[in-house]
């Protein structure tokens, strides 16, 4: 099952420079595109003069050749210098990013530690509970015990008297008990949803006389 997404300030940090970084070279990278486009207009504009001058009856002079070259050479150079800037903004991104790793893993040990000493916490007081949970099981057996010693007392002293006993109690424990154990399907439904049973949600509502102050 996936975790959880969890953001610390440090990964929250490192992810919005790499959104910065990545806004960044997608304008530089629409830049070139609008300016690869002007060029190759002006590339095929120049190769149609090109090809038109010094034929019979051309319209096309030299002035009008040298200026569509320099448009050419122009965007020529703007494109490059926009390509150049794109490969700065992702060579730039790239060492920067790679210099915060170190300090996103600190980080991510810092927070590791602190959730995992939490965790274990509570895996420690889970045990306190467990144990309470079975001296409690205990102390209900040791009642029940009581219960049946009382219903065996009681029938053998009618027994004594030859009067037919009707017994009071006819109470089993492990049905209770049963109830008491918590099944895996249980747990994933903690896991998932974040909701206990159904039948233990009186323990956590506000409103019920069963619910269970916190400590």
């Amino acid at each position: 099952m996936k975790g959880a997404k969890s953001v610390y300030p440090e990964l929250k940090q490192f992810n919005q420079m790499s959104k910065d970084y990545e806004q960044r070279i997608k304008e530089a990278h629409d830049r070139w595109k609008v300016i690869n486009r002007q060029k190759e207009t002006a590339s095929r504009e120049y190769e149609q003069l090109l090809g038109q001058y010094g034929r019979r009856n051309s319209r096309v002079d030299i002035e009008t050749l040298h200026e569509s070259k320099d448009e050419y050479l122009r965007l020529l150079a703007k494109e490059r210098e926009a390509m150049e800037l794109l490969d700065e903004l992702k060579e730039s991104k790239n060492d920067r990013m790679r210099e915060f790793v170190d300090t996103l893993l600190q980080a991510r040990d810092r927070e590791v530690d602190a959730a995992t000493r939490t965790m274990k916490k509570k895996i420690d007081e889970m045990q306190r509970l467990k144990a309470e949970y079975l001296m409690i099981v205990q102390q209900i057996h040791q009642i029940h015990q009581y219960v049946n010693g009382i219903e065996e007392s009681t029938l053998q002293a009618f027994q004594t008297i030859g009067t037919r006993y009707n017994q009071k109690s006819d109470f089993s424990i492990y049905p209770a008990l049963s109830r008491m154990e918590i099944t895996h399907r249980e747990i994933q439904q903690v896991f998932t949803k974040g909701d206990l049973p159904a039948e233990l949600s009186k323990f956590t509502d506000l409103y019920s006389s069963f619910h269970l102050p916190k400590k």
